[in-house]
């Protein structure tokens, strides 16, 4: 008995591990093929990181997000790998976690939504960006700002994309039970 549920468990692992190197890769690949203007950049390459959340939780949404980042730097590099970009990523995987495996109400979308892109995205990400952009020929702040100004439409844009997104596909995942404790 004892030596089955070892079997179980290791199953289970090695299961688990596959899922997420498959979502890790998913939102790596889903991140090469977002839209993109000149301040605009609408993404898929949350839906991964979501499912990993609301099977694994807050670790799972930050393996995913943040690994997710450093293989989508490699296969597709759109300039030096940032560490604090990769961490912020892997903060709202947790985030999407804290939230999304507990549940799937509407409260809990918005919640998540709103802090992985209104506070995030929209504040945090944005001073990474800054740093790497600004060239010191004025004031730090000013640039910020200016910065943050430019980036309202995407984050307003992606924040209503995964409001519309989000619910339905927990609802499915729910209704087939998608999780890998199966036979």
């Amino acid at each position: 008995m004892v030596r089955d549920q070892k079997r179980m468990n290791v199953k289970s692992s090695v299961q688990t591990i596959a899922l997420i190197a498959v979502l890790m890769a998913a939102q790596a690949v889903l991140g090469l093929l977002e839209i993109h203007t000149a301040t605009i950049k609408i993404s898929l390459s949350f839906i991964p990181v979501v499912i990993a959340a609301r099977l694994y939780g807050g670790i799972g949404g930050a393996l995913v997000a943040g690994f997710g980042d450093i293989i989508g730097c490699i296969i597709h590099p759109v300039g030096a790998w940032f560490p604090p970009i990769t961490i912020t990523y892997a903060v709202s995987g947790l985030i999407y976690g804290l939230f999304l495996k507990k549940g799937t109400e509407l409260w809990r979308v918005l919640v998540s939504v709103g802090i992985t892109q209104m506070i995030i995205s929209l504040f945090v990400t944005t001073v990474w960006i800054a740093c790497l952009s600004y060239t010191n020929d004025g004031m730090f702040v000013e640039f910020y700002f200016t910065r943050v100004a430019m980036r309202v439409w995407q984050v307003l844009i992606m924040s209503v994309v995964q409001v519309i997104v989000i619910p339905p596909m927990l609802k499915a995942m729910d209704k087939v039970k998608f999780s890998l404790h199966t036979n």
